[in-house]
């Protein structure tokens, strides 16, 4: 999956929110989890590597993780992130 494409196409219609780009990550991935663009099961990039591949600082792409993980949206385990199932948004 190409986050960074999925990200600037959010981002270009949610910009006139003003959203710091913690929340900005965050609400489009969770987005995309609710509408099914990432599926039940998909496993996120590395915090690390998605920091890296969309230039942001890796506190932001763990905040997103984390606040996900909160709502139920995705889980954790040693092996990374992954979608969890959640119904979509009609």
């Amino acid at each position: 999956m190409d986050f960074a494409l999925l990200i600037d196409g959010y981002a270009a219609q949610n910009r006139h929110r003003g959203w710091p780009r913690q929340r900005m990550l965050h609400e489009c991935l969770r987005a995309a989890i609710r509408n099914g663009t990432l599926a039940a099961g998909t496993r996120l990039a590395a915090s690390r590597a998605l920091a890296e591949e969309l230039g942001l600082a890796r506190n932001t792409v763990l905040y997103a993780y984390e606040q996900l993980a909160s709502e139920g949206f995705v889980t954790t385990d040693r092996r990374g992130t992954v979608v969890a199932a959640v119904a979509p948004d009609r």
